[in-house]
């Protein structure tokens, strides 16, 4: 009978230490949706972000805003893998795909395609991943600021 006693005690203090500890980056980023604002190059970028724990990612994306004088608006959505080791966050989309894109005032999905393409798809993304309970910051190299929250 002590022995039981011993052990569901030792069961419970366990379960609070787990309980009690703080996930790690990698929980902390798959741990569902993100939703994330940023502005590059006068261009507001706005997108929904999943991480997966088997390092596999999906991404909605939008775009608009002015860009030398030409109003831009661009819906893309990709797939791609993700690797954090520490607070650094590499990401590699393997596919972009343009399904919006007005570029001053005309249609322009193959234009669009092109500029994901090229500055996108197949390129490491590193960014310095900053976690604060339900927000994720992101500074890549270029120290671009991206804020996300669930």
């Amino acid at each position: 009978m002590q022995n039981l006693i011993t052990t569901a005690a030792l069961s419970c203090m366990l379960a609070g230490t787990a309980f009690a500890q703080t996930p790690s980056p990698a929980a902390q980023l798959t741990g569902g949706t993100w939703v994330c604002s940023a502005v590059n190059d006068g261009l507001n970028v706005i997108s929904k972000q999943s991480y997966a724990a088997d390092g596999t990612s999906t991404i909605m994306l939008m775009v608009f805003g002015e860009a030398d004088g030409t109003s831009v608006k661009i819906v893309a959505e990709g797939v791609g893998t993700w690797n954090l080791v520490g607070d650094r966050l590499d990401e590699m989309l393997s596919r972009m795909t343009a399904t919006y894109a007005d570029i001053g005032g005309e249609e322009a999905l193959d234009i669009a395609q092109e500029m994901l393409d090229g500055s996108m798809v197949n390129v490491t993304l590193t960014n310095t991943a900053t976690f604060a309970g339900p927000t994720l910051h992101l500074l890549d190299v270029d120290d671009v600021v991206t804020d996300c929250a669930r």
